[in-house]
């Protein structure tokens, strides 16, 4: 018969077996484990006229995602994955258990001054895009050239 190989659930026995072990000062408790879990990614581009930001969130609705703007710094907090029923998971055997699930926050400073009533957030298939347009002051634009001199007529088309 062929067995998984699971290098996680090996460490996390490992870290139980020293938790039993040592005395209570010196115990892991259950931090470095984590370690070992999921990070969640977060992508940050510029356009022209907005920021956009992209978040890993598998398994979020967007009841389960908090978002907000504190002059140029966003933070995203969000919980993640899934639980089962309280009364359904009283009465299942775990074979494997390795889809993570918790909560995170992520804070980002913003590279450019953004309209703080122009933020969009939409959820697609674990994926969280926040849209921020710049400041006027900030966006893009294109500046004319003008001609100068006796025969000029208006603007080149630059």
């Amino acid at each position: 018969m062929v067995e998984r190989w699971r290098p996680r659930a090996e460490i996390e026995r490992m870290f139980e077996e020293m938790d039993r072990l040592l005395p209570m000062p010196f115990r892991w408790g259950r931090t470095l484990p984590r370690m070992f879990t999921m990070r969640h990614g977060i992508d940050l581009y510029e356009t022209p006229d907005q920021l956009v930001i992209k978040a890993l969130v598998p398994g979020a609705t967007p009841d389960d995602i908090d978002i907000s703007l504190d002059h140029q710094t966003l933070t995203i907090r969000a919980r993640y994955g899934y639980s089962l029923p309280e009364d359904e998971a009283e009465a299942v055997t775990w074979h494997f258990q390795e889809i993570d699930s918790g909560q995170f926050t992520e804070t980002v400073t913003l590279p450019v001054p953004v309209e703080p009533e122009q933020v969009t957030a939409t959820l697609e298939d674990g994926i969280l895009t926040v849209t921020l347009r710049k400041t006027a002051e900030t966006r893009a634009r294109r500046i004319p050239v003008r001609t100068t001199g006796a025969n000029s007529e208006g603007t080149s088309g630059a």
